[in-house]
């Protein structure tokens, strides 16, 4: 079982619940191994097993991504995958040719799309069902633009400006890809 995101929030909590519920191996997908460290701790702390792994995992790094999915097709079985990764950012990045915030949808499909056959294969093995569940949010339900912010040109190109909108801009995009 994989749980990606699983250091913050929902992520070690779905984690704990997998080690509860008896999961042989439990992989914490994460992007700080330290923080991962900490994560396992406590999960393991409270669930008295200690089957739980750290994998890393840079959702923002597309080549990482399909390095983690090669490393997943190695696993003697791979039953379920929770994708839980996420960011939050009010400021214009870029990353892979394209606007940070996106790790909330590209890389996300790209895994899940990497690790549909490992999941296909296992079942077939094990004869079980498996299970890919990708967490979303609420959070575009509180997206909320002033016109003037949607007219700006810094919704195309907010690197190129300089105005007030710029955070209000970023700020909702974080939301709207929630609807993704």
């Amino acid at each position: 079982m994989i749980v990606t995101g699983s250091n913050v929030e929902l992520g070690p909590e779905a984690a704990r619940l997998c080690v509860r519920l008896n999961a042989a191996k439990v992989i914490l997908a994460v992007r700080t191994l330290k923080k991962g460290e900490t994560a396992k701790k406590g999960i393991e702390t409270t669930a008295k097993r200690g089957v739980v792994e750290i994998w890393k995992l840079d959702m923002s790094e597309y080549l990482c991504v399909q390095e983690f999915a090669k490393k997943c097709d190695t696993l003697p079985r791979l039953d379920a995958v929770i994708e839980n990764a996420g960011i939050a950012a009010d400021v214009y990045e870029e990353c892979q040719g394209t606007e940070r915030t996106t790790v909330v949808v590209i890389p996300t499909f790209l895994l899940a799309l990497l690790l549909l056959h490992i999941l296909r294969t296992s079942a077939k093995k094990t004869k079980t069902t498996p299970r890919l569940t990708i967490v979303s949010s609420e959070v575009h339900q509180w997206v909320t633009l002033s016109l003037d912010a949607v007219a700006c040109e810094c919704t195309v190109k907010p690197q190129a400006c300089e105005s007030r909108c710029v955070r209000e801009v970023l700020r909702s995009r974080v939301s709207i890809s929630g609807i993704m």
